[in-house]
């Protein structure tokens, strides 16, 4: 498990022995799990967003795209 993206609105997961992204929208405090094709999809995508130098403001709205994904609520244990 490795975090690789971290702002006040959201935070990406990647679990790399599993091949699997987990995207957490910290405002509304839902989350979304990819795997498989999925995550290579966001992967590939996410990578060609991170090498333009974005703004957080630019990363924030991206993954913004993926709000309606993330349904399954955060629990904390």
């Amino acid at each position: 498990m490795q975090i690789v993206y971290d702002s006040q609105h959201y935070h990406v997961i990647e679990y790399t022995g599993i091949g699997g992204y987990e995207l957490t929208n910290k405002s509304e405090h839902v989350c979304a799990y990819f795997h498989g094709p999925a995550a290579a999809a966001f992967r590939d995508n996410f990578a060609k967003v991170i090498a333009e130098n974005p703004s957080i403001d630019s990363v924030d709205e991206y993954l913004g795209g993926f709000d309606s994904l993330m349904t399954l609520p955060i629990v904390l244990h």
